[in-house]
């Protein structure tokens, strides 16, 4: 994907960051199950998510769903976890388009294979949320699936993105579950 590309792709999902929330709320309440048009997660209270589709080049075919959590005052995120669903227009494998993606990032670490996916942590360029992100990367010839998880205040970004199931067998493929 070229550099402008994706940083598009991270400047689009500044846009369409979840409503606010507060931070004390997502440490003491149970986490609730949460449908989106094509995923559900655990999200825990304080959390909420917003989806978009064609957010690039408007092709419907792009998806992007942001779920997040903000400080009390909705000036600043205190955890995000970005998914996104693009055509694999060249087939890439998951390992070389996580490889081109640590490369746009600041201090990446070598990207490792866990599962289905591809993972490395890095300093996104552009970011709602400073700090490390760890990125998976999973691919079918059809689809590329990109999570970007941060957390450094430790909110449930971790769990929020391992609770993520596909509700479309797309989606499932993709995340293997």
């Amino acid at each position: 994907m070229p550099r402008n590309a994706f940083a598009a792709l991270l400047l689009l999902a500044l846009f369409c960051l979840p409503a606010n929330a507060s931070a004390q709320d997502a440490k003491t309440t149970a986490p609730v199950e949460r449908s989106f048009s094509r995923f559900a997660a655990q999200l825990p209270s304080g959390w909420d998510g917003e989806e978009r589709t064609g957010f690039s080049s408007g092709a419907p075919e792009e998806y992007m769903l942001v779920l997040g959590v903000q400080d009390e005052a909705a000036e600043r995120f205190l955890a995000q976890v970005s998914v996104f669903v693009l055509p694999n227009r060249k087939g890439t494998a998951a390992e070389d388009f996580a490889r081109q993606m640590a490369e746009l990032q600041g201090d990446a670490t070598e990207p490792r294979e866990e599962g289905r996916f591809w993972i490395f942590e890095g300093e996104p360029r552009t970011q709602a949320l400073r700090g490390r992100a760890t990125t998976s990367v999973a691919a079918t010839p059809e689809r590329l699936l990109i999570i970007i998880t941060q957390d450094p205040e430790n909110l449930g970004g971790n769990e929020v993105a391992a609770s993520l199931h596909g509700l479309d067998d797309e989606t499932r493929a993709l995340l293997g579950r």
